[in-house]
C-alpha cells in the first residue's frame, strides 16, 4: 500500500490582466488516483489577488480517458478581502482540499486539491483539464504544476455534476429540482449553493424536501455544515500579512450536505430568495471505489480517504 505524487505537466497557466482558458491534455500512468493537486506559483501586480487564490478560477474540468467527473463554475469571481467560492467548495468537503501560503502581496503560492476516486487501467490513461481564469488589473506570471496522488487506500470516489441554474424571483420561494446524472453510481453528499454576486442577502433560506418539513434560514443551515464555527479559511495578504483567515460565512454560498441522500429521485429544494439574480447548484456524488494496488515497494501505513466521512467531520454532524 501506498501514497504517490507524481508531476504529470507544468506549464504558464496563470492570472493575468485579461481572461484567458487553458486546456491541456497530457498521459498519465495508470494506477488508484485519489486526487489531483494544482499548483499554482508566481507574481501578482500589487493589490491584484488581495483574496483567495481562487477568486480568480472561473471554471475547472477534468476529464479522464473521456470521461467527466469534475465540472466546477463560479457563480463570481475576483471578490477582494474575501473566501473564494471553489475554494470554500473544496474545503467544505474536507480541510485539505485548498490553501495558499501566506508570503507577500504580489508572491503566490496556491495548492487546489481534487478529490477524485478513479482506476485508472495499466498502460497509458489520458487526463485532460480546462482552467478558465478572470482578468486582473495588472499583469501576472507563473506556473500551473499538475500532480497526480496515487494512493490505494483511496474509499471513495467523487463526482462534481454539472449545476442547475435557476433565475430567481426575489419574491420569495420556489422550487428547484437539481437534476443529477443517470450514468454516474453512488449517492449525494451535499450541494453547492453560489449566487452570481457577493450579497449575502439575495438568498435568504433552503429547504431540502427530503430532510425537512419546514423552511431553515441561511444561518441555520451554516450552523449545520460547520461554517458558523469558523469554518470558513482563506487566505488574505491584506487582512492577515502572516497567517490564514477564518470567516463564519462567504458571501452568498452554502454547501449544503445532504447526508448520501440516495437515487430514487433528484434533490428537490425549496429557495427563497429577496432579489432577482442567477442562481446555481451543483451536486457532489460519491461512491465506493475499490482501489487497487500496484506492484510497488509499499509504504505501511495506510492512508484511507473518503469524502463522505470527510464531508461529516467537516460539519461536526459525525459527533452530533
Amino acid at each position: 500500500m501506498a501514497v504517490r505524487y507524481s508531476l504529470v505537466n507544468s506549464d504558464s497557466t496563470y492570472p493575468t490582466n485579461a481572461a484567458s482558458t487553458a486546456n491541456a491534455g497530457y498521459n498519465i500512468a495508470g494506477g488508484s488516483i485519489e486526487s489531483i493537486i494544482f499548483r499554482f506559483e508566481g507574481t501578482s501586480a500589487t493589490g491584484d489577488l488581495g483574496g483567495d487564490f481562487p477568486m480568480a478560477i472561473s471554471q475547472l474540468r477534468i476529464v479522464l480517458n473521456g470521461e467527466s467527473f469534475y465540472n466546477y463554475q463560479a457563480g463570481y469571481t475576483m471578490n477582494q478581502d474575501a473566501p473564494s467560492q471553489l475554494g470554500y467548495f473544496l474545503n467544505s468537503m474536507s480541510d485539505d482540499r485548498f490553501s495558499s501560503e501566506v508570503i507577500g502581496d504580489t508572491a503566490k503560492d496556491a495548492f487546489v486539491r481534487v478529490p477524485v476516486g478513479r482506476q485508472a487501467p495499466p498502460g497509458v490513461s489520458r487526463l485532460e483539464t480546462t482552467i478558465a481564469l478572470a482578468a486582473t488589473a495588472g499583469a501576472g506570471t507563473g506556473t500551473l504544476e499538475t500532480w497526480i496522488v496515487y494512493n490505494d487506500a483511496a474509499e471513495t470516489a467523487t463526482y462534481v455534476g454539472n449545476p442547475t441554474s435557476l433565475s430567481a424571483s426575489g419574491t420569495g420561494q420556489e422550487e428547484v429540482v437539481v437534476r443529477l446524472p443517470s450514468n454516474v453510481p453512488g449517492v449525494v453528499a451535499g450541494v453547492l449553493v453560489q449566487n452570481d454576486r457577493a450579497t449575502d442577502t439575495d438568498i435568504t433560506g433552503f429547504r431540502i424536501v427530503s430532510q425537512s418539513d419546514w423552511n431553515m434560514d441561511t444561518p441555520y443551515w451554516r450552523f449545520l455544515n460547520g461554517d458558523m464555527q469558523n469554518g470558513v479559511q482563506f487566505a488574505s495578504d491584506d487582512l492577515d500579512a502572516n497567517a490564514q483567515t477564518y470567516r463564519q460565512s462567504i458571501a452568498g454560498t452554502y454547501f449544503l450536505p445532504t447526508l448520501g441522500l440516495s437515487r430514487e429521485d433528484d434533490v428537490r429544494l425549496q429557495i427563497t430568495t429577496a432579489a432577482a439574480r442567477t442562481v446555481t447548484f451543483t451536486p457532489v456524488l460519491v461512491s465506493g471505489f475499490n482501489a487497487q494496488e500496484g506492484g510497488q515497494p509499499r509504504q505501511t501505513q495506510r492512508v484511507p480517504t473518503n469524502t463522505s466521512r470527510a464531508i461529516l467531520d467537516t460539519t461536526g454532524q459525525a459527533d452530533a
